[in-house]
């Protein structure tokens, strides 16, 4: 009589089973932990052109200078030049002080600051900018109290009127605005469901090279349970040790309960294993189904609506994002995590991951006792 078949068979026989179910997420892991390991950008790149050479303008360099999140780079002669620097990616801001810069703030007038930036690396390109304008600003108040103060007014009055205004701003959920928060934990997500599903459409190859699926129903789906088991336990060890990453390695602190990010990537886990076992019933190869899936979910980390609202996107960039379980368990691990949200904000998200799981029996049927081996 043959042996059952179960996953931890499939686990010694296939040498990239046990890669994509053992090994492959940890590196990935260790990988993003490294790339972000900075957290926030910092002396990025930006040429300034001093056409005035005057002490104004070296106070504002010096200005520039003590931003972190810059390092300007003195000694470009020209606007030709600074643009040459900026076509290639070595500059993310060309910064130009115009000729009779200090002639001009002396006499009262607004001297124009000049500055282009390189909006293709959008998120670098908006951070340098936003980088420069505080700079400018800060200078721009400091010079305007001395102006002010030259001109006989006193110093509290100087103040006042040169910064009537101070917003105090408060960053919410990502106060050190970090990076690694931002992006990381959004990656990492995407990365993992395609490890899933590429598991779970190996090991079903596996299986139906040993041997056809049952014909009875309550066989074929016990078949598959002592299957996929030992593989979704793997699989959700995975997805614990990427929560694990997420606090020891890039310093993220959850602020609601753990609890609900669990169950979110246990039923995400379980949603796009139906989602294989559908596919793989269907195409009954596993070249295609693995080239679907890669179609379908290879571009999820973009319909997350972390980088790019979700309540902006067109109707059918949302379509495609509500069929993916990555887009719906954002839903859960940014509430919970960031903002320590509970079941009654989570609870949509939740039920939608629950409604993948109807696509299984589906699946299970469609799993041919006949298939080729």
């Amino acid at each position: 009589m043959r042996p059952e078949l179960d996953g931890w068979q499939a686990l010694r026989a296939s040498r990239w089973l046990r890669v994509l179910a053992l090994w492959l997420m940890p590196v990935l892991l260790v990988l993003l932990a490294t790339i972000f390991a900075e957290g926030t950008p910092r002396q990025m790149p930006v040429a300034v052109i001093d056409h005035d050479h005057s002490s104004a303008t070296r106070a504002l360099v010096r200005a520039l200078h003590a931003s972190p999140a810059l390092a300007p780079q003195q000694g470009v002669s020209s606007v030709t030049e600074g643009t040459l620097l900026l076509q290639r990616g070595e500059v993310l801001a060309l910064v130009t002080l115009p000729q009779g810069f200090e002639r001009q703030l002396r006499r009262g007038l607004s001297p124009e600051l000049v500055v282009f930036y390189n909006s293709q690396y959008l998120m670098a390109g908006k951070l340098a900018a936003t980088a420069v304008r505080e700079a400018a600003a800060e200078y721009s108040a400091r010079a305007g109290v001395t102006l002010r103060v030259t001109y006989g007014q006193d110093l509290l009055g100087a103040v006042a009127a040169a910064a009537p205004v101070r917003p105090q701003m408060t960053p919410l959920f990502n106060p050190s605005m970090s990076y690694a928060h931002f992006l990381a934990t959004a990656i990492a997500p995407a990365m993992w469901q395609l490890v899933v599903v590429m598991t779970t459409l190996l090991a079903l190859h596996w299986r139906q090279q040993q041997a056809p699926w049952p014909h009875a129903s309550g066989e074929r789906w016990r078949a598959l349970g002592r299957l996929l088991w030992p593989i979704s336990l793997l699989l959700i060890i995975q997805a614990l040790l990427m929560l694990w990453a997420f606090h020891q390695l890039l310093g993220w602190r959850g602020q609601g309960h753990w609890g609900w990010l669990v169950l979110g990537l246990v039923l995400m886990q379980a949603a796009v294993q139906s989602l294989a076992v559908a596919i793989m019933g269907k195409v009954q190869d596993v070249v295609r189904a693995l080239s679907l899936c890669a179609a379908y979910l290879a571009p999820a980390f973009a319909f997350m609506g972390v980088t790019f609202p979700r309540a902006d996107m067109n109707g059918l960039a949302r379509f495609w994002g509500n069929l993916m379980p990555s887009t719906h368990y954002m839903k859960v691990q940014i509430p919970v995590a960031d903002q320590g949200a509970g079941l009654a904000v989570v609870a949509p998200a939740l039920l939608a991951l629950t409604l993948f799981l109807l696509v299984l029996p589906l699946g299970v049927r469609w799993l041919r006792p006949e298939a080729n081996r």
